[in-house]
């Protein structure tokens, strides 16, 4: 009798353990990072999904442990997979879903990136954490990352890759999970309307066909004449700095270095807007200026060049 109570404490605690540590990812606080990440993989990869958070650090280490597949090599990434960076001090980590694999790079979906706002405390596994909030808390932005870039992600350090594949299931047929380098380095990156798909330009190009009537974005040119461009093709453009509109285009211009930066406006408030626009490598920022100051080069010397208006003529 008594060794059967024993056997029963120890199943009991082993399955409430096993549940917990498939839950544990729904505890955390929606917004970060992890969260996104455990939600995704859960999606696609085989049972038991997300079953190794008995804390929320150390990815890697814990899904090994569990029984998944994971990879350390920069190269070896995976479509699906859990990409996962950590700092020097514990809870300082970033997790990241690969959502494309190409030639010279990586294309992740994120959570929380962005300029840091503020901080949460929240607890996950009986212990007190907290996170910093930043201004893509909650938002899921797509990046751009190239494989010399991935060990120096920030002030963190690549751990490796989490693959939505069981290690029992792997061993049975690991060639049918290999992609030689060779081949690694010939896949192409996708274009939209002619566009690389994962230029920084592209993405407002993107944004703004979400709110812009047929045919959405049909110019091209040089980026210097992307406003007379799409005046040329049926589009409300406007060249006074005053004159912003909320899912319009804004195109900006730096002479001295001709470079051009193409942003989106978001937000209108009085003498205020609020623009989006992403860095070469997918990085979101958010930006406030005031109209007045848009007539002026900035401090990076760019100088305002025109809207285009998501309205047809």
């Amino acid at each position: 009798m008594k060794k059967f109570l024993l056997l029963f404490v120890v199943l009991f605690s082993l399955c409430t353990n096993v549940f917990a540590m498939n839950c544990n990812w729904r505890t955390l606080p929606d917004g970060i990072c992890a969260k996104y990440a455990a939600q995704e993989f859960e999606k696609i990869a085989p049972s038991p999904g997300v079953n190794w958070l008995a804390y929320n650090y150390d990815w890697v280490v814990q899904a090994q442990q569990a029984g998944w597949v994971v990879k350390t090599e920069v190269h070896s990434a995976m479509i699906g997979a859990i990409v996962e960076w950590q700092g020097l001090e514990r809870g300082s980590g970033h997790v990241a879903v690969v959502r494309n694999v190409l030639a010279d790079k990586i294309i992740v979906e994120e959570n929380n990136v962005g300029k840091t706002i503020g901080s949460i405390n929240y607890t996950f596994a009986d212990k007190k954490l907290q996170s910093e909030v930043t201004t893509g808390w909650g938002k899921t932005t797509i990046r751009a990352i190239k494989y010399e870039d991935m060990a120096k992600m920030d002030t963190r350090k690549f751990i490796g890759y989490i693959w939505p594949v069981r290690q029992d299931e792997y061993n049975k047929s690991p060639s049918k999970y290999a992609i030689s380098l060779t081949e690694q380095m010939n896949i192409k990156e996708p274009l939209y309307k002619g566009f690389g798909e994962y230029w920084a330009s592209t993405y407002s190009l993107k944004e703004f066909d979400k709110t812009a009537p047929q045919p959405g974005v049909n110019w091209h040119g040089k980026l210097q004449d992307w406003v007379k461009n799409a005046d040329q093709n049926g589009w409300v453009t406007k060249y006074n700095s005053d004159d912003a509109k909320i899912g319009a285009l804004i195109i900006r211009t730096n002479p001295a270095k001709n470079l051009v930066k193409v942003c989106i406006v978001r937000g209108i408030k009085n003498s205020l807007i609020t623009i989006d626009v992403r860095r070469t490598n997918l990085y979101p920022i958010t930006e406030t200026i005031n109209l007045s100051d848009l007539k002026n080069a900035d401090k990076n010397g760019y100088v305002f060049l025109g809207y285009i208006w998501p309205i047809r003529k």
